[in-house]
């Protein structure tokens, strides 16, 4: 609970420096903007959260964004009711599948979960360029506008936000298979002694995942309104960063959803801060890379702190 504070205070501290920076960063508009900015990087966050508390890790949800919003820009049809209910039911098609084989391939396959998403981001990544070679295609308009609306600082994408949150938080908090995620993270061979399916509580977070980044997929595709094989290149290596920084631990078992949507919106945050300022793109893959290693070194002390205490009580 402590760490939440400090991920949330250090939020408000990054806010409250922009807007001595740039008093037009606190207007409702900009937050708005931000909001809009931060919401996909959050949610994919959130599946990725709950793969790493069961002790493994998705590289491959960037390339599934990506294909997703290829997609939707090519099934859904402008106007055609039928092709918009089509084109979202083929985004979560496609994506639990790819779920399923990341969980099956890390558990039942016995293939290193690194080595399996990565194996599924190279493959991903060509499906999407094979759908669509260029950025292109069009996405319903009527569900873009729906996507994002918004009044103010209040948005169609804070609310979906804030239903995947209340989602994921029961499920990990209130509900026996989201026990068993934090169990077999910690130690799968205990959790197994106890009787918990422990491979396949680990392929569920795998699907979970894939679910999330496909919501990411289908809220930057109603943002930009086509296809683009390429948009959630980033989103691996960012959706790994906002996890650890909210206090999620790479070892498994550790972790808090509500840390991780802070960390997505520190990282939205600093991206749109230094883009404001005019600072390179080359210096914001610095930063995350370096809140990365902190966000380790942070964890490993703690954990080093707690087994002195053990061991002294």
């Amino acid at each position: 609970m402590k760490s939440l504070f400090v991920i949330y205070g250090l939020l408000l501290a990054v806010f409250l420096i922009m807007v001595v920076i740039s008093p037009t960063y606190r207007s409702a508009e900009n937050i708005g903007n931000i909001i809009v900015q931060c919401v996909p990087l959050a949610v994919v966050s959130l599946g990725q959260t709950v793969v790493m508390i069961g002790g493994g890790i998705d590289m491959s949800v960037g390339s599934l964004i990506s294909l997703s919003t290829c997609i939707a820009a090519v099934v859904m049809k402008p106007g055609t009711g039928l092709s918009l209910a089509l084109g979202i039911l083929a985004v979560f098609l496609v994506a639990g599948i790819v779920g399923l084989c990341n969980g099956i391939g890390a558990n039942y396959a016995k293939v290193p979960p690194l080595i399996t998403t990565l194996s599924m981001m190279i493959l991903l990544s060509g499906v999407a360029q094979g759908v669509l070679p260029v950025a292109g295609g069009k996405v319903n308009a009527g569900f873009a506008k729906v996507m994002m609306a918004r009044a103010g600082i209040f948005s169609m994408s804070i609310l979906i936000l804030l239903i995947v949150y209340l989602i994921i938080r029961r499920f990990m908090y209130r509900t026996p298979t989201g026990v068993s995620v934090y169990a077999v993270g910690n130690n799968a061979d205990i959790a197994a002694s106890m009787g918990v399916r422990t491979k396949r509580v680990s392929v569920l977070t795998y699907v979970i995942a894939a679910l999330c980044a496909a919501v990411t997929g289908l809220l930057l595709a109603s943002r930009i309104r086509i296809g683009d094989p390429l948009v959630g290149t980033t989103f691996g290596l960012d959706s790994i960063t906002a996890a650890a920084i909210g206090g999620t631990a790479l070892t498994g078992g550790v972790g808090m959803v509500a840390g991780s949507i802070a960390g997505a919106f520190l990282i939205g945050m600093l991206s749109n801060m230094m883009n404001i300022l005019g600072i390179n793109h080359f210096y914001q893959y610095v930063l995350k890379g370096l809140l990365l290693v902190v966000a380790m070194i942070i964890y490993s002390l703690s954990s080093m702190v707690e087994v002195k205490k053990h061991d002294r009580a």
